[in-house]
């Protein structure tokens, strides 16, 4: 994976993490396996990244975390999207595609793809 592509996932890493957690509470071994399945192998993001990630958004109040058990012994920690973040997740997908378009337009790809 090159340099650009690491700092285009960089820039993404937040919005797709709430998009996943829209659907459901899920823990982050889960939501690694989801950028990668979801991706085709594309998109991975390591634990010791998405950790990070995730500890800002519960710091902001947009996901919070709770511990289910699992089996006898073991615990999970879950991350949900709270209303606040549901509306952060809004905003910033509105900013991508709006970034998104206007660099689909500077290099022409609209037409292209179009045509």
């Amino acid at each position: 994976m090159g340099q650009n592509q690491d700092n285009f996932k960089r820039g993404t890493a937040e919005l797709l993490v709430l998009h996943l957690l829209q659907k459901e509470d899920l823990y982050g071994y889960q939501i690694t396996n989801a950028f990668e399945e979801k991706s085709n192998g594309v998109y991975t993001m390591l634990e010791g990244s998405l950790y990070p990630i995730l500890y800002r958004l519960t710091e902001a109040g947009y996901i919070s975390d709770y511990e289910k058990l699992v089996g006898k012994r073991r615990t999970r920690r879950y991350y949900h999207l709270e209303d606040k973040g549901r509306e952060y997740y809004k905003e910033i997908l509105n900013d991508y595609d709006l970034i998104s378009d206007s660099i689909n337009r500077i290099l022409d790809r609209k037409e292209q793809q179009n045509g």
